[in-house]
């Protein structure tokens, strides 16, 4: 199977067309998309899933200013829920309370599943975010574009008496234009994914900066067929970690990325 990389929505694909490419489905939809993967072992309903994620949202509500809040990208699940008057991390331990009583491997697991699935659910929630915010930047700008035909700026105006083209303006949604994005949390996401990932699947990805940062890593990515390069390491590596993180099973296992340069 080959899976979309960092990008969990079809329409945040950074790269060319691929025939059989799939997107990861964390659950917070009813219902699976088209060429979305939901996999069977995932430790939150639907339902459940939106309930964590609406506390969250009423977590970070309580900061006026957002940098006032450790943005989840940058650390691990635990560290952002960690202290949450909220208690994110009881409500998740309370959702799988099945096995508490089985014994103390699988019950780790099903945690770390549960911290994964977490993990991936903000990844999902902060796309539709970023998705709606585009879409609300370029209906501004569409508008000061109409405004402008309205009021009968030519081309020849702009180019020679330098009127101003309300067009270009900025339309301060916080999207690109005002130098407020967030990149996604990429690491933590590939992190989470091999919880979840069937054997033999191979993580495609497009993006050049993610890309980069592999480069700078220093990992290699060996030529493979239809134009892919591809590279099998422990998960912690492509997040760039210098060491094993004992305490995070899941990013212990071994991925294959593929890029597509």
């Amino acid at each position: 199977m080959l899976l979309s990389f960092p990008y969990l929505h079809p329409s945040l694909w950074s790269g060319e067309p691929l025939e059989g490419l799939t997107f990861f489905d964390p659950g917070l939809v009813e219902k699976p998309f088209d060429n979305g993967f939901r996999p069977d072992n995932l430790p939150l309903d639907f339902k459940n899933a939106n309930a964590l994620i609406n506390d969250c949202i009423n977590f970070g509500e309580q900061f006026k200013d957002p940098s006032e809040m450790a943005y989840f990208g940058a650390v691990t699940a635990d560290d952002f829920y960690e202290g949450s008057s909220m208690s994110i991390q009881a409500q998740l331990t309370e959702r799988f309370t099945d096995v508490l009583e089985k014994n103390q491997k699988e019950r780790e697991e099903k945690e770390a599943r549960s911290k994964a699935q977490f993990v991936l659910l903000l990844a999902w929630f902060f796309e539709e975010r970023m998705i709606e915010l585009q879409g609300l930047e370029q209906g501004v700008k569409d508008s000061w574009k109409s405004m402008d035909k309205t009021m009968g700026v030519e081309d020849e105006d702009r180019l020679e008496k330098r009127v101003v083209d309300l067009g270009s303006a900025e339309s301060h949604t916080g999207g690109v234009s005002d130098g407020q994005t967030i990149p996604l949390p990429w690491k933590r996401v590939i992190e989470a994914l091999p919880g979840f990932i069937p054997e033999g699947t191979v993580l495609v990805c497009g993006d050049k900066e993610v890309q980069e940062a592999w480069e700078e890593y220093g990992i290699e990515f060996s030529q493979e067929k239809d134009g892919l390069f591809t590279a099998t390491l422990p998960a912690w590596k492509f997040a760039g970690r210098r060491r094993a993180p004992e305490d995070m099973p899941l990013a212990l296992r071994d991925v294959t990325v593929a890029v597509i340069k």
